[in-house]
């Protein structure tokens, strides 16, 4: 496989280079990933554990599912069976920006705290945003049943967090953000990218492009061609995003696999590749 990645910044899973070996290599060890995260993530079970730790399995649960809804939508797949193969960006790319988003919760919430407090912060932050969501929800459609409910919830998150050392600790913006209900956590994403090594302009600029294929927006019809791009019959460009969507979650998967391994060791024996067992999903390979 071709290592020079062509840059372009309107495009950045732009690549016009791969060949369907690379294809079928890069399908193989993201199957790899899948099935070693389904198998830890079931290998967790239920058990008793810190409050961090059994939040982040909810998480990580959740980027399995997403993991394996978009390899059962990749062509050639062995996860589904098919009559043809549909070579349209869009069967995976709301997957795709789910799996990079989540890592960075993921990797956020999995973090041992520094103490009861700031685990307390960090936890009633997110419950605050939920909270918010769900009043936003029940207030378009008037249940006042349940939209009276989650205004009483918002002021006993609200109070917890108005006297928790920690969050009294942060400065006025973070608080007043975290209070209206505006932050799923309390760093915003560019800390949390940079906190794991990545670029928060080149992450915006691949999020971005990724919502364009997750929505109907301009950028995923204005360049449609007959029979070619944009129709789900093979071209190069969808085929390129595909692959290079794939290298991205298989990154994120194996990082976040590992992560969960740190947290509970013995699951680590799971980790067979495509050999690895697990339900909802194709039988191991031999």
């Amino acid at each position: 496989m071709k290592s020079d990645k062509a840059e372009n910044l309107e495009n950045p899973l732009e690549r016009n280079d791969f060949t369907i070996d690379d294809f079928h290599h890069v399908l193989r060890e993201f199957d790899k990933a899948v099935c070693e995260a389904s198998a830890v993530s079931q290998g967790v079970g239920v058990r008793m554990a810190e409050a961090y730790q059994g939040w982040s399995t909810y998480i990580f649960a959740r980027i399995c599912i997403h993991a394996s809804i978009m390899i059962s939508n990749v062509p050639k797949s062995r996860w589904a069976k098919r009559d043809y193969d549909f070579w349209d960006f869009a069967s995976i790319a709301s997957h795709v920006r789910a799996i990079l988003e989540a890592e960075l919760l993921f990797m956020y919430l999995s973090e041992a705290p520094d103490s009861e407090e700031a685990w307390s912060a960090k936890l009633n932050v997110m419950h605050m945003n939920d909270c918010v969501k769900r009043i936003e929800l029940f207030t378009q459609s008037d249940n006042t049943e349940a939209l009276g409910f989650y205004n009483e919830q918002q002021s006993i998150i609200a109070e917890r967090l108005n006297k928790n050392p920690a969050f009294l600790s942060l400065d006025s913006g973070t608080r007043k953000c975290c209070l209206s209900g505006k932050a799923l956590t309390i760093p915003n994403r560019d800390d949390l990218l940079i906190k794991l090594g990545k670029d928060p302009k080149s992450f915006k600029v691949m999020f971005d492009f990724l919502s364009h294929y997750t929505h109907i927006l301009p950028m995923s019809y204005y360049k449609m061609e007959p029979n070619g791009r944009g129709t789900g019959c093979f071209n190069k460009f969808d085929f390129g995003y595909i692959i290079m969507g794939m290298l991205l979650c298989t990154e994120s998967l194996i990082k976040c696999t590992e992560r969960l391994v740190d947290i509970f060791p013995d699951v680590k024996r799971l980790r067979k590749g495509t050999k690895s067992k697990f339900t909802l999903g194709p039988k191991p390979t031999k």
